[in-house]
């Protein structure tokens, strides 16, 4: 299902642990330096960005099964809310959208103490703004370690711009004519059409401001990919067809 969390993902760090206080953001920070993110040779790194509803993720997964690569959308989240010791609610939030003022007002009615009224004070503003940078951060960490392991393909989070010119890596994205992507919304969600309308124009604005906050670009520049895939016009199992040719192209890079 399109842009869904899919089961239980494998957690990649220690297994078996209870976290129960969060990292702070400053230790985050000033972890080891990043990994370089490029694959080894003879492997090969896909990422796939998709508008909401053109079937991306769906795509994602039928080339991870085609060509034996791991997988890699909902282990992102696990493992970075692992690593700062907060909950998978948190870290959805975080997920590929930039928290403001209505999110912080949320999470406070969410939380036990509906009247915290603390999120409203600067300070409490700024470090609300250091714990997502230190989120960011480490979901890049996360990609660029998945990447530098080889035969991974990752859904979303920037991961194009990341790991942009990397050898061995080959960046796709899945578009759709909006009323293509209403019609896959609403038989996937059982929604009316006026709420996939509005749940497609939410999520394309949230990945659109997160693209833009953290790499100064909304993702719909060509020139970042090397394949863009039309659902409108050509079906999953083409498009998987299409990816799964260009995998030798791109693994022969040095």
């Amino acid at each position: 299902m399109e842009d869904t969390l899919h089961g239980n993902a494998q957690k990649l760090g220690a297994k078996g642990k209870s976290v129960e206080t969060r990292v702070l953001p400053e230790t985050a920070l000033a972890a080891d330096p990043m990994p370089s993110g490029i694959p080894p040779q003879g492997s090969v790194v896909v990422t796939v960005s998709r508008q909401f509803g053109s079937g991306g993720s769906d795509i994602a997964h039928l080339v991870a099964k085609a060509a034996g690569l791991n997988y890699v959308d909902q282990k992102i989240i696990t493992e970075v809310a692992e690593r700062l010791g907060v909950d998978i609610e948190y870290a959805v939030q975080q997920d590929e959208q930039t928290s403001g003022l209505s999110g912080n007002i949320l999470e406070a009615l969410r939380s036990s103490n509906p009247f915290n009224v603390h999120y409203m004070y600067p300070a409490a503003k700024a470090q609300s703004q250091t714990q997502e940078l230190a989120y960011f951060h480490l979901t890049q960490r996360v990609i660029l370690e998945l990447a530098t392991q080889g035969n991974a393909i990752i859904v979303g989070r920037g991961s194009q711009f990341l790991l942009h010119n990397n050898p061995r890596t080959l960046h796709i994205h899945i578009f759709a004519p909006m009323e293509y992507r209403i019609d896959y919304v609403m038989k996937q969600y059982q929604i009316k059409r006026a709420n996939a309308k509005e749940m497609i124009e939410q999520r394309d604005d949230e990945q659109a401001r997160y693209l833009r906050r953290y790499y100064g670009v909304d993702g719909q520049q060509p020139n970042f990919y090397h394949l863009l895939i039309n659902t409108g016009l050509f079906s999953f199992e083409s498009a998987t067809n299409f990816i799964c040719q260009a995998l030798p192209i791109v693994q022969a890079i040095v």
